[in-house]
């Protein structure tokens, strides 16, 4: 899948995110996969983009795309 994260917490005019591909994560027998062709941001994430908020750990995606 491919992946919205901040490596380096800055303002967003100077493109925090970066886009990266990760393995799709594995599903337990009660889940389904779902494929999401848009979304929104919530302010929340920008606020992690910007270093407003400290991530929860390091290398959390904020958006995730298929």
């Amino acid at each position: 899948m491919d992946a919205w994260i901040v490596d380096k917490p800055s303002p967003i005019d100077n493109c925090p995110l970066k886009l990266v591909k990760r393995p799709d994560p594995p599903l337990n027998g009660s889940e389904i996969r779902v494929e999401v062709s848009a979304c929104g941001v919530c302010r929340t994430d920008l606020h992690l983009a910007e270093g407003d908020l400290p991530p929860k750990r390091h290398g959390v995606a904020v958006l995730k795309l298929r």
